[in-house]
């Protein structure tokens, strides 16, 4: 009986390889979308502590310039937490991306898998099939072996037995 071949060895072996790199890409993807959500909230909480100095300062006198300079920084501010989300919704995106190619891969490469492991069972039955036959047969001749044998022994003791009774 010929070894086991199982035609799409190389396709799975390129898959599973594909899937490690979709599993290190959608690593890759969730830390930086980890990564925009604390510059975000980095941020958020930067405005926080400004807005907390503003609210400290209602009552009291300020500079023009002090007013132009925070309100230049808030705006400021306000983009970059807008950048910011952008970034953080688009990073989360590719993360999702990641995860479902990733989940797409891992599907082609059980559905492969699976195919090798009931074709390697259709093989071994095939082989324990044949292997079975083989021992068949061996003891089909030795059983044919002793009858002939038990012949040719039963008709050498009768013949002379014929003899003698005659």
């Amino acid at each position: 009986m010929k070894r086991f071949e199982f035609s799409l060895d190389r396709l799975l072996r390129v898959k599973q390889q594909l899937e490690r790199l979709a599993e290190l890409e959608q690593r890759r993807a969730l830390e930086a979308a980890e990564q925009a959500r604390a510059t975000l909230q980095g941020l958020r909480d930067q405005l926080g502590r400004i807005s907390d100095q503003f609210a400290a300062a209602v009552g009291r006198a300020m500079a023009p310039q002090q007013w132009a300079s925070a309100s230049d920084m808030t705006e400021r501010l306000g983009n970059s937490i807008h950048r910011s989300e952008r970034e953080v919704a688009l990073a989360e995106e590719k993360a999702l991306a990641a995860a479902q190619e990733r989940a797409q891969l891992a599907t082609e490469v059980e559905a492969i898998s699976t195919l090798r492991r009931q074709q390697w069972d259709l093989w071994r039955q095939e082989a324990q099939k044949a292997d079975q036959n083989q021992i068949d047969e061996v003891g089909l001749r030795l059983w044919q072996s002793a009858r002939d044998e038990f012949e040719a022994n039963r008709s050498g003791r009768t013949a002379p037995d014929v003899e003698a009774v005659a």
